[in-house]
């Protein structure tokens, strides 16, 4: 089976990634399919919440936003995401990112993968003229990230033209308030209390399916621009459904941390657009799903 985790682990790991990653040195939820983009709408007593799904890279080919997403951002007031990217100081982000996923009690990547496994990683960071050294300082999840953001740049994606980059600039042109709904702290503590066994499968489950990621990644991008909710939830939960605890620790917690928070927002006496990765939005758990067991009514906009 294609487990696809490559391609989706950019958009299970959040916002954080799209703003700034490591760098080297020198069952479907019932709502329907929204039209030429992820986008729900929610009413409530004094506002409106739209809650679109993103990719955090876009093509360099094909940067425009969907449809749904450009008219959402238009009616809402204010835009709220993972991160609130006014907060996020981007060098000073960067360099917590890789003293976050770097080993910090004398191990290093080669001692806990084993001599096969390290092989197989310094082969694919040689390719791409990573320093060994410095891959050899990152924990397994750590050089997850480094190896998939390396494949999507091969692919032809940036994260200059991510979703969300592409909306925060707009919002301060347009004075449009910017809310976060975790703190780039948060995500980098989530992924470093992983523990190791699961560091570790998240990344045999990436280098197995890195060669076949460039197909993989324009069948997910094709599904994400059209909204096609069945799609993206075959694409992104299979690998997900094999492995439930990294779901849980990545997804699932997360997605029932923002189900206060977007009820919060729709007692705001304004429209306010939600942004997070598509991932958070498919399947029986994903926040449209749970947001519907609150009672609430979702809807796909249709602009």
């Amino acid at each position: 089976m294609i487990r696809r985790y490559a391609a989706a682990t950019l958009i299970a790991l959040g916002c954080l990634l799209g703003l700034t990653s490591i760098a080297a040195p020198a069952p479907t939820s019932t709502a329907e399919a929204a039209p030429a983009g992820l986008v729900w709408q929610i009413d409530g007593p004094k506002g409106r919440v739209y809650i679109a799904g993103s990719m955090h890279l876009l093509r360099r080919d094909r940067p425009a936003l969907p449809p749904a997403i450009e008219a959402a951002y238009r009616e809402a007031e204010s835009l709220v995401m993972e991160i609130d990217a006014d907060a996020v100081d981007e060098q000073q982000t960067a360099a917590l990112m890789l003293r976050t996923a770097s080993f910090a009690d004398g191990r290093s990547l080669p001692l806990v993968t084993g001599p096969e496994r390290w092989q197989i990683v310094r082969t694919l960071l040689a390719k791409a003229q990573v320093p060994e050294p410095f891959a050899a300082s990152l924990e397994p999840w750590g050089v997850t990230i480094l190896l998939t953001t390396i494949e999507y740049a091969r692919s032809g994606f940036d994260p200059e033209l991510g979703v969300e980059k592409q909306l925060q600039q707009r919002a301060a042109r347009d004075k449009k308030d910017i809310g976060g709904l975790e703190t780039a702290e948060f995500q980098l503590s989530l992924l470093d209390s992983l523990p190791l066994d699961e560091q570790l499968q998240l990344l045999d489950l990436t280098l197995a399916e890195l060669d076949e990621m460039p197909s993989m990644v324009d069948e997910l991008y094709a599904a994400w621009r059209s909204g096609d909710v069945r799609r993206l939830d075959e694409f992104l939960l299979a690998g997900y459904r094999e492995t439930p605890k990294l779901y849980d620790d990545l997804v699932d917690r997360r997605n029932r941390n923002w189900v206060p928070q977007v009820k919060a927002l729709l007692e705001r006496g304004e429209d306010t657009l939600v942004v997070v990765g598509a991932l958070h939005l498919v399947g029986e758990r994903g926040l449209i799903a749970l947001l519907e067991r609150e009672g609430l009514q979702p809807r796909p906009y249709r602009p």
